[in-house]
């Protein structure tokens, strides 16, 4: 059977090119920022990881110390530490109300790199992540500790560069005002995981203050919190940065297709026809398509209601189903009015055309 879909699918093609186009390099975009994103923090702060973000170079020279370095991943390993540890948490962020709870009951020395707010106020009394000032952290190194924390003593200068912090006696701030990095009781608080990583180990006196956070007891917890540890994360925030970004182009993206493509044209304008057609003409091309479709019950519709209307006329009477057949039964004399103006649809061309024949012959009787 032919069809005339081709041409017409063949135009939409072409009239979509442009926005699909435009999709295409979106979705390319965000596939290309994801992955570079993706290589940007490969293996941060993993302690076999050799990565530039990695930590496999500090966890290499602890070991050279004498220092044990253990990886966790559940709370229960940190509940049994014990107080001759140093618990790194990589990520407070995943910690979650388990983990927390883990955190600071162990009785431990703590590290914590760049915690969340639910993490500072549970665990860091005294310490506020804040604002840093327009001319803080802007010159690489930062100098003077200006604490007595042993660690930050022995660095001297550091490279640090990340979340500051608001801090309240008796916690204790260091490098600065607000400060990069604090200390409440047993826990510090680092903003910035550059100084555990392979590429800022050699910087300042980063690796001073590593090891000096990480080396005073025998053994280190590497503490990296499983994603989702208490269902307290959303699968929204398992989701990349990179690929967030780029579902958000292309809905951008395609609601300015949708405004462009959807522009009101204004209000329809009647012009005359190119060439006059014959209504027979258009008739038999409307039967042909309704007999190409199958379409028995919209060409018994269609004859059905120009005899309703010619009866209702003639007649003078609505057209109304219950007036309309009980006017015409009595003005024919034919029980089966009702059944001709308002019956089933026929189940095939013989019966349409039995249907047809006998409407005319009704409507031509009362005529």
């Amino acid at each position: 059977m032919s069809t005339v879909v081709g041409p017409s699918w063949s135009r939409r093609v072409r009239r979509a090119r442009g926005p699909l186009v435009i999709a295409g390099l979106l979705l390319l975009a965000a596939v290309v920022l994801t992955v570079l994103g993706a290589r940007a923090d490969a293996g941060l702060l993993q302690p076999d990881a050799p990565d530039p973000q990695g930590s496999g170079a500090l966890v290499a020279v602890l070991r050279e110390q004498g220092v044990r370095v253990d990886v966790v991943t559940r709370p229960e390993d940190v509940l049994a530490a014990g107080r001759d540890t140093t618990v790194l948490v990589a990520f407070p962020a995943r910690l979650g109300t388990a983990g927390r709870i883990a955190v600071a009951h162990a009785g431990s020395d703590v590290v914590l790199v760049a915690p969340d707010g639910p993490t500072l106020e549970g665990l860091v009394p005294g310490v506020r992540a804040t604002e840093a000032p327009p001319d803080l952290l802007t010159t690489g190194v930062v100098p003077g500790p200006g604490c007595a924390l042993p660690a930050a003593l022995a660095a001297g200068p550091v490279d640090l560069d990340g979340t500051v912090y608001e801090v309240t006696p008796p916690a204790l701030g260091c490098y600065g005002t607000p400060a990069p990095l604090a200390v409440s009781g047993r826990t510090v608080v680092v903003g910035d995981p550059g100084p555990f990583t392979n590429a800022a180990l050699d910087r300042g006196g980063n690796a001073a203050l590593s090891m000096g956070l990480l080396g005073a007891h025998p053994r280190v917890l590497w503490y990296l919190p499983a994603p989702s540890a208490d269902g307290e994360e959303s699968v929204a925030d398992l989701v990349p940065p990179g690929w967030r970004w780029g579902t958000v182009q292309l809905l951008v993206a395609g609601l300015l297709v949708v405004l462009w493509r959807g522009r009101r044209l204004g209000a329809p304008v009647a012009e005359r026809l190119p060439v006059r057609v014959p209504a027979a003409e258009t008739t038999r091309g409307r039967a042909a398509l309704y007999r190409r479709l199958g379409a028995r019950g919209r060409a018994a519709e269609v004859l059905r209601a120009d005899a309703r209307r010619r009866l209702a006329a003639r007649l003078g009477v609505a057209v109304d189903e219950t007036v309309l057949t009980t006017a015409v039964a009595r003005a024919s004399s034919r029980a089966d009015a009702a059944d001709l103006l308002y019956g089933p649809d026929p189940t095939d061309d013989a019966s349409l055309v039995a249907l047809a024949r006998d409407l005319d012959d009704l409507t031509t009787g009362v005529l």
